[in-house]
Parts: C-alpha cells; sequence; structure tokens
C-alpha cells in the first residue's frame, strides 16, 4: 500500500469527516457517511491501473478510519 494514502478530513461540501483516497499525489475516491450507509465517490479523469489487493486494502483501511473518525467525531 505504499503508493496509497488515506487521510480523514473535514470538507465543506459534506456534513460528515471523510476519507479521502491518494495514489501517488493523486486525489481518486473518497469514502463519506452521508447516510446512512457508507458511499464512495470516484475523482477520476483518466485510465489509471491499480493492483487490485493494494486498492482493495486502501478501501478497506479508508473504510474503518471513517467509520471510527465519524464515532468519535461530535458534531
Amino acid at each position: 500500500m505504499k503508493n496509497f494514502e488515506i487521510l480523514v478530513t473535514d470538507v465543506p461540501d459534506r456534513e460528515n469527516l471523510v476519507a479521502e483516497i491518494w495514489y501517488n499525489e493523486i486525489l481518486i475516491a473518497e469514502i463519506n457517511q452521508e447516510t446512512e450507509k457508507l458511499q464512495i465517490e470516484f475523482f477520476l479523469n483518466e485510465k489509471l491501473n491499480l493492483e487490485l489487493d493494494a486498492f482493495c486494502y486502501a478501501l478497506e483501511t479508508a473504510k474503518n478510519k471513517i467509520i471510527i473518525a465519524n464515532e468519535k467525531y461530535e458534531y
């Protein structure tokens, strides 16, 4: 997962925290919990080849981080 970075952040267009998934300094996706279920939004303008296991691990890591962060976050 060396090319991936997960950042939990507060962005102005969301009510809750989000988990951003970065790949080689490119924001590729965001996991948010604006509804009861987690949602993912992709930010891709071009073809991107990712190693599947590493991407799945990054998604699972981001999912777990945002669930924990939103449980701790005071609204």
